[in-house]
């Protein structure tokens, strides 16, 4: 069926139109009648012929693009069933559908936040902080109509309306107000209990594009449908492993409880880490493993001694060599789950240096396995910015110009240059 999509597609915009004007006056040809004695076809100089010939082309080529859509929802199912994780089937799925329905901006709000790249679009409200799916490029647009439009946005991701196309910001009582859009409403859940939701997908076309038609609600639908399936097939799979997982998650808060200054410091380096992964192209299977080595990175830690992890001063060399010890420590808590081996490397050389000077193992330069590198860039950035027993936080200005410095000694090089550039694009607040 695929095949015959692509193949109709392509017959409907090439293929010359038939000419109804002409069809409908010309006279009978007698079977008898010499072929040299039949009139040439006048229809170029019909003005009625042109009209329709041009009418004909229109809708062979509307009809042609609406067949291509199918055959973009036919390929997304395909790739959404081959999907192992939740966050990877919602990123497919959200991709697929802003290319179908032809949107400007997507953004996600849900329990998967974190793994699909945040946007802080309200630093002044963390709590309403979304994911915005889109280049780097494009994320001062996106928060710029989030923020002009945050009220609305707000509403429908608190109070959907279900695969419905919504237009807001043509308020006429407001003097000059920004440009408005239409935005489609897609709520997610794992079946048809709402119990089980697990996020709001957003499509937004703004006002230089026309609003969404109902087949582009309809192809939306069906998507998420088929989406849905593999939710479930995922949710029966990780069940098992996320329990797992909620223990550990559990110890990493325990950990940050020994020191108020750390507090939140594992969430916040897991989505920092997720959202540079995204930013350099890193596959989605793999930003999972960001997600999971940024919670547990700091684990090891329970075993560290209080005094030392809430010393305001200088450590000794005996008390840094202690503290040295936690990303071994850290991999001996995982590693009896086997879901968690992919992120031991992660997680045991977060503290490698690009020179070499690093711990545990003194590794260097692309020795230092990849995601590591991602994850030391996220945990630098937030000790800088984060007020600790010994200094308070750095403003922004200063903690990039401190980044920069360490670039081809503690950091990767051209790692850093890339989250130098995601970070100008990001607005962020120390803590």
């Amino acid at each position: 069926m695929h095949e015959n999509l692509e193949n109709t597609a392509s017959t409907l915009a090439t293929s010359p139109p038939p000419c109804p004007q002409c069809l409908d006056t010309n006279e009978p040809t007698p079977a008898d009648t010499p072929t040299d004695a039949i009139p040439p076809h006048t229809h170029a100089t019909n003005p009625l012929c042109h009209d329709a010939e041009r009418d004909n082309t229109q809708l062979n080529l509307q009809l042609a693009q609406q067949c291509k859509k199918f055959t973009q929802a036919f390929d997304a199912i395909r790739n959404i069933a081959t999907c192992n994780a939740i966050p990877d089937a919602l990123h497919t799925l959200a991709l697929t559908i802003a290319r179908v329905v032809n949107c400007r901006f997507t953004f996600y709000d849900g329990p998967y936040l974190s793994q699909l790249g945040t946007c802080p679009t309200r630093p002044d409200l963390p709590d309403h902080n979304i994911a915005t799916l889109a280049p780097s490029e494009t994320l001062p647009l996106a928060q710029k109509f989030y923020d002009d439009h945050h009220d609305d946005l707000q509403k429908l991701l608190t109070d959907p309306q279900p695969f419905q196309a919504t237009l807001i910001g043509y308020d006429d009582d407001t003097p000059d107000p920004p440009p408005g859009g239409c935005v489609l409403t897609i709520p997610l859940a794992s079946d048809n209990h709402a119990h089980q939701h697990i996020g709001t997908l957003l499509f937004v076309r703004d006002d230089n594009q026309t609003p969404f038609l109902p087949l582009d609600v309809s192809l939306a639908r069906s998507l998420a449908d088929a989406a849905a399936a593999v939710i479930r097939s995922s949710l029966f799979a990780q069940k098992l492993p996320e329990a797992f997982l909620q223990t550990i998650v559990s110890l990493v808060r325990a950990v940050e409880a020994k020191d108020a200054y750390t507090s939140g410091h594992s969430t916040r380096v897991a989505q920092l880490a997720c959202q540079l992964g995204r930013h350099i192209g890193i596959e989605e299977h793999q930003i999972q493993l960001l997600h999971w080595a940024g919670l547990m990175h700091d684990i090891g830690k329970i075993g560290i001694r209080d005094d030392v992890l809430r010393k305001p001063g200088k450590l000794t060399p005996e008390e840094f060599d202690h503290i040295k010890t936690h990303p071994v420590k850290s991999c001996k808590v995982l590693e009896p789950i086997k879901a968690l081996t992919p992120i031991l490397d992660a997680v045991r050389h977060h503290h490698e240096h690009w020179d070499g000077n690093g711990y545990p193992a003194g590794l260097a330069g692309n020795d230092i396995p990849p995601l590591a590198r991602v994850l030391q860039v996220a945990d630098v950035w937030d000790a800088l910015t984060s007020t600790r027993s010994y200094r308070n936080a750095m403003s922004k200005e200063k903690a990039l110009t401190v980044i920069r410095s360490m670039a081809g000694s503690t950091l990767d090089p051209i790692l850093t240059q890339q989250f130098l550039h995601l970070m100008e694009d990001t607005n962020h607040e120390p803590h």
